[in-house]
């Protein structure tokens, strides 16, 4: 291993982007370095790894002291991997109450892809006009009609260029899910 960090911080961020099987074992140490930035790389690195190794080390990147390195370890562990432990499913809980907002929203969509439906309560109280991507997204994937009355009246009090762009876009995809029979036309 090259001993300048940067170098070395450089090729983590690369193997996100490549992954490669012989890097795992070394990305793993990595996740324990010093420094804050080579360890966001390493959770940003380890979302592309299906392996329990990459998982265990995501968990423990997810509960890191630095909120990028955490955010990063949540998204990896909530959207990137496939597995569903109860290890990782702990963290994701444990982080749905975290300082940061972005850890927060990767928790949501983590459990919410994992129809989680203990979810559907935390969720509810947060579709609202402050609401983000991350709770549209999650409620898109729980498809559950119990969040239907607050996603519809969340589109019912947007007005003019409220009702465009991604986020909207977001909101209908939700609504959309959530609503068995909805109707083509029924947001406007």
């Amino acid at each position: 291993m090259d001993s300048h960090s940067g170098v070395v911080c450089a090729a983590v961020s690369g193997l996100g982007h490549r992954p490669h099987p012989d890097a795992l074992e070394t990305l793993v140490v990595l996740a324990r370095h010093a420094d804050s930035a080579m360890r966001r790389n390493v959770a940003v690195s380890l979302g592309c790894y299906q392996d329990p190794a990459a998982i265990g080390a995501l968990i423990q990147l997810a509960t890191d002291v630095d909120s990028d390195v955490r955010d990063w370890a949540t998204f990896g562990l909530g959207t990137l991997q496939n597995a569903d432990t109860p290890g990782l499913r702990e963290v994701l809980w444990r982080n749905l109450n975290d300082e940061d907002e972005d850890v927060r929203g990767e928790a949501l969509v983590g459990l919410a892809a994992r129809q989680d439906l203990r979810v559907i309560d935390h969720l509810l109280a947060q579709l609202g006009p402050e609401c983000r991507v991350y709770q549209l997204d999650a409620a898109e994937q729980l498809a559950s009609p119990l969040l239907l009355p607050a996603l519809q009246a969340l589109a019912d009090g947007l007005q003019g260029s409220e009702r465009e762009g991604y986020w909207f876009g977001c909101l209908q995809s939700a609504v959309e899910a959530c609503s068995p029979a909805l109707a083509p036309d029924s947001l406007g």
